[in-house]
């Protein structure tokens, strides 16, 4: 944040908080943006890889499932985050493997995000 405070020569004296000089700016944090950004192009270069790793994500290692509610996945809440709630799971995996449906499906979810 120091770096946006000399650009527009705002003081450490002048109890401007973080959100102030970010909106003089015209910025914003966009840190959980690029997390999400590059959490969904992992998720889609894992897909379509078809590893041990793909195995891990999909949760099709074999074992006793926990009593009580089920946990919420990875992908369920990447899912959630791009608003992709009409695409079930499968549909979701399914658009992972084909690259441009999945950049696409990827800048569009981000870009409702403000990033």
């Amino acid at each position: 944040m120091w770096f946006i405070r000399r650009i527009l020569k705002v003081s450490w004296k002048d109890k401007k908080t973080n959100d102030e000089v970010l909106d003089m700016a015209n910025t914003g944090r966009s840190l959980y943006s690029t997390i999400r950004r590059r959490q969904m192009k992992f998720t889609g270069h894992i897909y379509r890889a078809r590893r041990i790793e793909h195995l891990a994500m999909t949760g099709k290692i074999n074992g006793k499932k926990s009593r009580g509610r089920q946990r919420t996945t990875y992908v369920d809440s990447l899912n959630t985050w791009a608003n992709l709630e009409q695409h079930t799971r499968s549909q979701f995996m399914r658009s992972s493997c084909e690259r441009h449906i999945w950049k696409t499906m990827t800048v569009n979810a981000c870009s409702r995000h403000g990033t």
